[in-house]
């Protein structure tokens, strides 16, 4: 005689089931989405309203038309629990693709699902998405997680950076930082390459103990290059000549030679090779 196990047939069935169904959503394929809908299918989504109950063809239609060619839609962590004719799922879910308005985005949220046995099968009635928030005040939507990274969520927060932080958009921000490495004995803190594995989204450089912060030009997402004019980054050191002369020995352009100011300390102005103007202030050093 055959023994059969219920529960793990089901939750089988109910595998295939989400299977199914987010292959249907990385298609595109409002029908076959709708079709695994319970008739009283509730949904809390990440996009408003709080709570909705249209899991209709037409909705989908139109939120898939607004993605060009087809869905990321990646499940992990996948673990099912059932009994009886209730089954609960939770995992956690990357959306990806390409908006049409948007560029090129991916996002890990939190899903749970409830599921219940009906004549036609196994169906989803409850489906509830979220993301974390910060809670340092903010309130701001912990879009920017991955179940990959390395970092210590738990970690205490580092204190704010004091003061306001120029944040740099460059041609060639990799290079930048290495020339501030050499002129300005820069620390690298860290960098944050973009998808294309060239260009820099962020780069977190200290010198002479303040931050200073870098990006590559991002012209499709409304961040393009522009010449920087106007602006005088100033370095108070205690020895102003040798700051200046290793500077210059990398590459700056004197643009204001070193000398003794109208207040008494040693001033100038240097360009590096990026178009970024750079003032060098100390001490004026006594004679006798």
């Amino acid at each position: 005689m055959t023994v059969i196990d219920n529960k793990s047939a089901a939750v089988a069935e109910i595998r295939a089931v989400i299977e199914d169904w987010a292959d249907a959503l990385r298609q595109k394929d409002a029908k076959r989405v709708v079709a695994h809908g319970a008739p009283d299918y509730v949904v809390f989504s990440l996009a408003p309203p709080l709570r909705s109950s249209d899991a209709g063809e037409a909705g989908l239609e139109q939120w898939f038309s607004s993605w060009r060619g087809p869905l990321g839609y990646r499940l992990e962590d996948l673990d099912i629990s059932a009994g009886g004719d209730v089954a609960f799922v939770s995992m956690l879910t990357e959306l990806s693709g390409e908006k049409v308005d948007a560029g090129k985005i991916s996002v890990w949220f939190r899903q749970t699902l409830g599921l219940k046995r009906l004549p036609a099968g196994w169906k989803i009635a409850h489906q509830h998405e979220s993301v974390p928030f910060y809670m340092d005040g903010s309130f701001k939507a912990a879009v920017d997680l991955n179940p990959a990274s390395t970092i210590d969520w738990q970690a205490e927060a580092q204190p704010p950076m004091p003061g306001p932080i120029a944040y740099l958009c460059v041609e060639d921000a990799a290079a930048s930082a290495d020339f501030y490495t050499r002129a300005f004995a820069a620390t690298d803190v860290g960098r944050k390459l973009a998808d294309d594995g060239k260009r820099l989204i962020h780069c977190h450089l200290t010198i002479n103990n303040g931050a200073l912060m870098l990006n590559d030009p991002f012209p499709e997402h409304g961040m393009p290059y522009a010449e920087p004019q106007g602006v005088v980054l100033h370095l108070v050191v205690d020895d102003a000549q040798f700051w200046w002369d290793r500077a210059v020995a990398a590459g700056a352009e004197v643009t204001m030679p070193l000398a003794v100011a109208f207040w008494g300390d040693l001033y100038g102005q240097l360009r590096d090779p990026f178009g970024i103007r750079w003032g060098i202030v100390g001490p004026a050093k006594k004679t006798d």
